[in-house]
């Protein structure tokens, strides 16, 4: 296997996001991405840094974030450089997100290789991850191409993305010929059915110079910024800078970016098992479960004629239950919620629903 931890191999780990559908154990306060959902004792955070720490040297990863999430990235990723923990002075989406951190690290070394990651996602099997990631940036070093990776749909689902593979292929790369965000029902059965199309992961790999190139068609002040750094811009006035323009830049799903935008783009499919752990039926799907198939998330529980359920209430508390089936018990700080575990319109309307009534309290 080919080598790729050099120099001019980054990550960008996106770990901003509020998590609402795993509400109310991820709250806006300490949102999924700072939990141990999986109970390993790390949080999924960490363990996104544990895995590319694995393909690259740390000192080139890159954490973007917000504010309000500074001192847990700190507390939880202390190895991380504080000037690679890179803030976002609004919420804009990712492709914004990316851009941010591409500025930080262009100024470094505007030759760099790129992984982005979502810092919330389960990875199966570590060391093929590993080999697909390498392979993914060799192909991305040869021809400056954009990369995205992507799994096969195991049902119809209308919260991804579906990226539809084309005729041409190179080795393992497929030619991405269209790219459709979240469809409804019926398209997403249709898209499901026709075995041409993948779930985009979030997963992006590609040429930072490319990838600003073309960011910087759209966004002017970009393109100047970059041409001051070639110059010798000054850390502090990078900075300026970005504080300044920053809040005029639109809001943009970094997969409908690249997707929809960049030229070049390949679709390598995923063969290293993955999971987004969205909501709670995905976190019910990749958890231990007992013999009656009950998901005891680091609970105590006694539980009675009771199959198929997803528990996670605080460790101080013993929870009794009898004659429930596929239900979600989750209580977290000041809120308790007992509902079907299958009904993400339900848990959606529910938290709606507490934020109108209860406001603030429910973050």
């Amino acid at each position: 296997m080919k080598d790729f931890s050099n120099n001019n191999n980054f990550c960008i780990i996106l770990c901003g996001g509020v998590g609402n559908r795993l509400w109310p154990y991820s709250r806006t306060r300490k949102p999924k991405q700072f939990l141990d959902l999986l109970n390993l004792g790390m949080s999924m955070l960490q363990l996104t840094f544990e895995r590319v720490s694995h393909l690259l040297p740390k000192e080139n990863i890159f954490v973007v974030a917000t504010k309000e999430y500074l001192g847990l990235i700190q507390e939880q990723l202390p190895s991380v450089r504080q000037d690679h923990i890179v803030i976002e002075p609004v919420s804009f989406g990712t492709a914004p997100a990316v851009a941010l951190a591409g500025v930080f690290i262009y100024e470094i070394n505007p030759k760099a290789n790129i992984i982005v990651t979502p810092a919330d996602q389960l990875i199966i099997n570590e060391e093929v991850f590993r080999s697909q990631i390498v392979e993914s940036l060799d192909f991305v070093e040869e021809g400056n191409r954009f990369v995205a990776i992507g799994v096969k749909p195991t049902r119809p689902e209308t919260s991804y993305g579906y990226i539809q593979a084309g005729s041409e292929v190179i080795g393992n790369f497929s030619k991405v010929k269209t790219f459709t965000e979240k469809p409804n029902l019926d398209f997403a059965r249709l898209f499901y059915e026709s075995g041409e199309f993948y779930w985009s992961t979030g997963l992006f790999l590609f040429n930072l110079q490319s990838f600003m190139n073309v960011y910087a068609e759209g966004h002017p002040n970009v393109k100047l910024l970059l041409e001051r750094i070639d110059f010798g811009l000054s850390h502090s006035d990078i900075q300026s800078f970005i504080e300044e323009q920053y809040p005029r830049t639109l809001y943009q799903p970094l997969d409908m970016f690249i997707l929809e935008n960049c030229p070049d783009v390949y679709l390598n499919a995923c063969s290293f098992g993955w999971a987004d752990i969205g909501n709670w039926n995905t976190l019910y799907d990749v958890s231990q479960k007992d013999e009656n198939g009950n998901a005891i998330l680091n609970s105590t529980t006694e539980l009675y004629e009771s199959q198929n359920n997803i528990i996670r209430v605080p460790q101080d508390k013993v929870v009794f239950v009898k004659g429930l089936e596929n239900y979600l018990i989750a209580e977290n700080g000041n809120v308790l919620i007992i509902c079907p575990k299958d009904d993400a319109a339900l848990h959606r309307r529910i938290f709606t629903d507490a934020k109108m009534k209860y406001g603030d309290r429910m973050d």
